[in-house]
Parts: C-alpha cells; structure tokens; sequence
C-alpha cells in the first residue's frame, strides 16, 4: 500500500497520519527533518471526507481522530474495566512512531495519569525484544476434579515439565542457577466455557496444595467478575515456564535542568485545538533535560516518534527522558 497521502509515495486515500498533519499535531517533516510531509496533498484527501459530511476540513479531521482515540479507549477498556481492572489507577503509556500523539487524548478518556511518552518510543519494542527475558514453556492437557485429583500426581507433572523447560534453556547456554521455574494452572467451576490462569511456585503450591489454588482461583474470579459459584472447582491445562537471568541494563541519566525547556525550543507553531488554530511550542526532545516542565500544547520531535501535549496538560521530563504529562 502507498500509505499516507502526506508521504507523497502514490496514496490517495486519507488516513490518521494524513489528519494529524492537517490539524497541526504532525509537524512539516520527519525522521529528524530528513523526511518532508506534504501537508496540501494531506488537506485535498481529508477535504473529500468533510465535503461528504457538509463540514468544514478542520472539524472533519478532528472528528476522525476523535474516532481515533476512542477506538483505542475500547480496547483499553476491554484489558482493563471489562477484567476488573480501574484504569484510574495506572499510568497510560504511548509507543511507537504515533502512539505519542495519541496518548494524551486517550489518558482524559481513560482518566489514566500520567501518560507516558517513553524514551525512544518508536524502538521500544525493539528494545525489549533485544533485551527480555529469555522465556519457554510446556503444557499439558489435565480435566479433572479438583476433588478426583491427586495432589501429588499434579506435582509430578509439574516437575517433569519444569524438568523440561529447564533443558531447553540450558541448551541455549544458561546455566541452570539462572533459570527460574514457574507453573501456570488453568481453572475453571465445573460447566464454565473458560478458565482462569493461575501462576504459582513450586514452594507454594507443595504447601498449600490444590485448595489454595482453589481459593486463589475464587479471589480472581470474583475479582474478574464479581461473583463465585457453588459449584466444584476443575483443573484444564498444567503449564510449566522457565525464564532466564534479567539483563540489568542502567538508562543513562539525563542532566539536569531548571525546569525551563527554553533551550530545546525549535519554533513556534499552529495546531488545531478547542476548535480554533492556537499557538503551541515545538521542542527537540534531545535537548531536554531533567525536570524541565512543557506546557501545552506542545509538539516533542524525535527521530523516531512525535509527542503531543494538549492545552489544559503540562508534561514533565524524568531523570531518564520520560515524559509525564499530567493535568495542569
């Protein structure tokens, strides 16, 4: 696909990145000003949408980022609210090349605070992936009873997985005191069409047994979905995991500034907010320093990620380059 309109690569067709330049949010280039944006070609694609609807070019590209936003607080909510979680009580956090431009808007929807802008957004998850745990596991099929069960024949089939998992990791060269060993237990009430994962340690489960897991199993469920039922507790699928060492890798410490991002200003700007083109601020993002305090609206570049701070909110540098954005 020729993708976004604005990368003047043969797209014709409007999408988000196209509207986000249009409303101001993109700035004129990317990828450290290396990368131009075509903002004319990017107003034509979203102009058919708002001439199609009867409304002005800027209200139809707020609209779709509104719809934008509030597809992502769907399927926040759905991890979430929908498995007894309060999003109110967690940081929202935005990767990526574009996930930054939206999380603020998604964190008032959420009422998720701070939202986070990461460092280096647009390889996070390549860095993780370069430095995650090494991580394999092994399950079984096992339905039964939790009365009809045998406890120790659980354990045994426990073990024997572990067993196995632990080879595996030690064929990729870790040395057997730096693997750790963990098992998941899948339950479910008799007659339920799902189950719950269970994680527990070998420790735990040879003291507690199965009616710890059962009751651990009825703490979660009514957790999830705030009721328990009478009948009996069943067993589904036993998992046994063995993870690697962690890599302990130090962030590199950002000097520390006075709070006035001042000397990471690039210009000013224009983008679309409160229903009218408003001044903003667009700064560099590695000329910040620590504790240096953005007002919105503002824009952060990078080379690889563009940060949005709306008006009402003021993000705040840490000591390693996050930025948290909260109300002001």
């Amino acid at each position: 696909m020729p993708g976004p309109v604005a990368y003047g690569k043969g797209g014709v067709e409007p999408t988000v990145t196209d509207t986000n330049v249009v409303l101001g949010y993109l700035p004129e280039s990317l990828l450290g000003g290396a990368f131009k944006l075509d903002r004319e070609g990017a107003k034509i694609a979203v102009q058919g949408i708002a001439d199609k609807l009867g409304i002005g070019l800027m209200q139809a590209a707020r609209g779709i980022i509104d719809i934008v936003n509030e597809n992502m607080f769907g399927a926040l909510r759905m991890i979430s609210v929908q498995h007894g979680y309060d999003p109110r009580h967690f940081a929202l956090m935005g990767f990526g090349g574009a996930g930054p431009l939206h999380v603020n808007a998604v964190a008032r929807l959420m009422g998720s605070w701070p939202a986070v802008s990461p460092v280096s957004p647009g390889v996070l998850c390549a860095l993780g992936d370069a430095t995650t745990q090494m991580r394999t596991e092994t399950a079984r099929s096992f339905s039964r009873r939790f009365n009809e069960t045998d406890e120790s024949e659980v354990q045994a089939i426990l073990n024997e997985m572990a067993a196995q998992t632990r080879a595996e990791l030690a064929a990729e060269g870790i040395a057997d005191s730096d693997i750790t060993s963990l098992f998941e237990i899948d339950v479910r009430y008799e007659g339920q069409a799902f189950e719950v994962p269970l994680s527990i340690d070998a420790e735990t489960l040879a003291r507690d047994g199965l009616a710890g897991v059962a009751a651990r199993f009825d703490e979660e469920h009514h957790r999830l979905f705030t009721f328990n039922m009478e009948t009996a507790h069943e067993l589904v699928n036993l998992r046994a995991v063995a993870l690697g060492p962690l890599l302990d890798l130090k962030p590199p410490v950002l000097r520390e500034g006075n709070g006035d991002p001042i000397a990471a200003k690039l210009r000013d700007h224009e983008l679309w907010t409160d229903g009218a083109m408003r001044p903003a601020v667009i700064y560099d993002r590695s000329k910040l320093r620590a504790g240096d305090v953005i007002p919105g609206p503002a824009i952060i570049v990078e080379m690889d990620s563009t940060t949005l701070i709306e008006g009402g909110c003021t993000g705040i540098v840490d000591s390693v380059g996050n930025i948290l954005i909260n109300l002001a």
